[in-house]
């Protein structure tokens, strides 16, 4: 048997050019199959009473990141480091007959909106150094995290919870969906003492970050009440991050 020099070269260059080209086109589909547009949003105007009305004024300035703060891209708005605690129901709802449900205090472990197909494990985080909310990252960037500073669900008040909409603008996150949940969509908490708090949908909105109502959604209540926030409407790459908020108001209706 004889072979031409250089015969096993000419053999397999076509081989691996062929092999790159599958390799190129599978890239294609996946990308073109995983490629997603702006995450949803809500279908309320954020003009609702319970929404506007609870701001009572409040604008960036509590909310606001520091300057010159290098901020995660998707990141959820800020909590003021002291809270306004208005003496009425800061959502403005209006009252349950009787008294409200509520439960004894037990951190949250699970979130689920089945509506919109959100499920995620919850970590706590609080503030950082600079007095704002701390945000999900590193290896749980993509699990929704409980404020630790607000009631755990199911107490009187209301909890707080946040999540990522977005990484790098573009690659859905725990809350990509969270624009589609509507009004009488349930939202369940499982919680660290077995129980499950299950909280009732009743507005959304989305915000600009430079009107944000830090009072509608930090401000204490008289009922056991639910906040999901992430961010929304536009991505701005010079920010990197979205130029809004979106958030969910929910109220506690029943625990198992």
């Amino acid at each position: 048997m004889t072979t031409t020099p250089g015969g096993r070269g000419h053999v397999i260059v076509p081989a691996v050019s062929a092999l790159l080209l599958m390799l190129g086109i599978g890239a294609f589909i996946f990308v073109v199959m995983h490629q997603q547009g702006d995450p949803p949003a809500p279908e309320s105007d954020a003009t609702s009473a319970s929404v506007i009305g609870a701001s009572g004024g409040e604008s960036a300035a509590a909310t606001e990141q520091p300057e010159g703060r290098d901020d995660p891209v998707g990141e959820p708005d800020n909590a003021p480091a002291t809270l306004p605690q208005p003496e009425e129901n800061a959502t403005g709802a209006a009252e349950a007959a009787g008294d409200p449900p509520s439960l004894e205090p037990s951190e949250p472990v699970a979130v689920r909106i089945r509506s919109s197909d959100i499920s995620s494990d919850l970590h706590p985080l609080g503030l950082t150094e600079d007095g704002v909310l701390d945000v999900p990252s590193g290896d749980l960037y993509n699990q929704a995290a409980w404020y630790e500073g607000s009631p755990t669900p199911g107490e009187i008040g209301p909890a707080v919870i946040e999540g990522h909409v977005t990484s790098q603008g573009s690659v859905p996150s725990v809350f990509f969906e969270l624009g589609s949940v509507a009004v009488g969509d349930e939202i369940e908490v499982d919680r660290e003492d077995g129980s499950t708090a299950t909280f009732e949908v009743y507005d959304t909105g989305s915000f600009p970050k430079d009107d944000f109502p830090s009072l509608g959604v930090y401000g204490r209540t008289n009922y056991a009440e639910l906040r999901v926030i992430t961010c929304g409407g536009d991505y701005s790459a010079e920010q990197r991050r979205h130029v809004d908020n979106v958030v969910v108001f929910a109220r506690l209706v029943d625990a198992a």
